[in-house]
């Protein structure tokens, strides 16, 4: 006999200790099995797709505090399920693939029939629980990078010191020229960057002072340092200032390397020195001057030193807003970073104003660094970014399997990517593009479909 006289075959399975176990003897037929799944009544969002199930608990196997169950340990919350149906020409087709949220016990009265009503709950579910608003898009990209030290300097406004997230290392203290800890004290979490990052540390007007963490020795055989500014000059002079790990003996130097940002008077440009301390001397020398960088208004700005072992000695490289700007090697021999400090002075001189800056996101790399290119997107917030690349790259950041229908670069640009919730952000990407993210049906993931992919479907 044919289908529909002859039911179709359902096989039913758990992932228990990393094997798919086929249960379906054990699920009971008494009621006809439904799953919900995509928009229901109108919605503007799909739901989480569900299936309720009740399995057949009477040997104690399904009972998750079982000691006795083959299973015991084995079985909590979210354990994978999936179910398929053989079509009547052989072809296995998938009908979803969930999780268990929970293994609740019932039985009646007379204790014979025991078993497990469950109800198998879609991806969607426990993306959508108790989810706050993502880290802004730098602080997403930087943490995925895995970098060696971070400082994000995004500790609010009843911090008194910059927390180093990584490590757990030395945090970023603030020192007055004069060694205070309250002369030029910056403003925790006042500062500004952009709208889409979150509030940073302000350098305030008419002050001097600097802030300093020392480093944790770590082989590398390159590294970069990071920082993120927005100065509106003029009159303001900001200065990066990275010290390795050299011995200052009378043969190895401390080596310093400073980024001067002048927004200050009739200067509008970056300079690039290096100063080599040895015991008994020291030789300071101005490696570039980059004039016109266009970081002096207002705007958000990514500025990067690159260090690498090159032979005995070393090449370097400054970037701008993801730009190489200048380049060029040196004798000297190559040391990890020891310490970080940043320098600022925005007293008014010669009757140029100043102005307070905001400063974050002070991040030490080693020879693993993403592209600075990568990095000022992030700062922009990915702005242009396509819809469906960024649905792409949010689902990449979250570690969410992603199926796609359609062809991404063929979806509309978007502007920055401000914080929001998971889910959020991928329907304001969806609804841009016209799109929709719902379940995948053959594997425990998010697909995402084009609006473009939408037209001329067979039936």
């Amino acid at each position: 006999m044919a289908w529909p006289k002859t039911p179709l075959r359902i096989r039913t399975e758990l992932l228990i200790g990393g094997t798919w176990v086929d249960i379906s003897a054990h699920v009971l037929n008494r009621q006809t099995v439904q799953v919900s799944w995509g928009r229901t009544d109108w919605s503007s969002q799909v739901s989480h797709s569900k299936c309720p199930l009740a399995i057949n608990n009477r040997d104690g196997r399904y009972s998750d505090d079982n000691p006795h169950s083959p299973y015991y340990g084995l079985l909590g919350q979210n354990t994978p399920i999936r179910q398929t149906v053989t079509t009547p020409a052989g072809l296995e087709v998938y009908r979803f693939h969930m999780e268990v949220p929970e293994w609740p016990q019932r039985w009646d009265l007379s204790g014979r029939d025991v078993y497990v009503p469950i109800e198998c709950a879609g991806i969607l579910r426990r993306l959508g629980q108790g989810a706050k608003p993502l880290r802004d898009s730098l602080r997403r990209h930087i943490d995925r990078g895995r970098p060696l030290a971070y400082w994000p300097l995004t500790d609010g406004e009843d911090a008194r010191h910059g927390t180093e997230i990584i490590q757990g290392s030395q945090p970023m203290r603030a020192i007055g020229e004069a060694g205070s800890f309250y002369q030029g004290q910056p403003n925790w979490g006042k500062g500004s960057l952009a709208p889409w990052l979150e509030p940073v540390v302000e350098l305030p007007q008419e002050t001097i002072g600097l802030i300093t963490a020392y480093v944790p020795p770590r082989t590398v055989t390159a590294w970069s340092v990071d920082h993120v500014l927005s100065s509106p000059g003029p009159g303001n002079v900001t200065q990066l200032n990275v010290f390795d790990n050299g011995a200052r003996s009378s043969t190895v130097p401390q080596v310093e390397w400073d980024v001067v940002e002048w927004g200050s008077g009739g200067f509008n440009e970056v300079q690039l020195r290096i100063v080599e301390r040895l015991e008994d001397s020291s030789s300071t020398a101005l490696l570039a001057t980059v004039s016109n960088p266009g970081i002096y208004d207002g705007g958000a700005h990514h500025v990067r030193l690159t260090v690498a072992a090159n032979g005995s000695g070393l090449a370097w490289t400054l970037y701008i807003d993801g730009v190489s700007v200048a380049s060029g090697t040196r004798a000297t021999g190559f040391q990890p970073v020891g310490r970080i400090t940043y320098r600022w002075g925005t007293v008014e001189g010669g009757g140029v104003k100043t102005s307070p800056v905001g400063l974050g996101h002070l991040t030490y790399w080693d020879q693993n660094a993403p592209a600075a290119a990568a990095t000022w997107r992030a700062v922009q917030g990915h702005v242009r970014e396509l819809a469906g690349r960024r649905i792409e790259r949010l689902c990449a950041e979250h570690g969410v399997t992603l199926q796609v229908h359609g062809n991404l670069d063929h979806t509309p640009p978007m502007g920055p990517q401000r914080p929001a919730r998971f889910l959020d952000a991928l329907d304001a990407a969806a609804t841009v593009d016209g799109g929709v993210v719902h379940e995948a049906r053959n594997q425990f993931a998010l697909a995402y479909r084009t609006r473009r992919s939408k037209y001329n479907q067979g039936i």
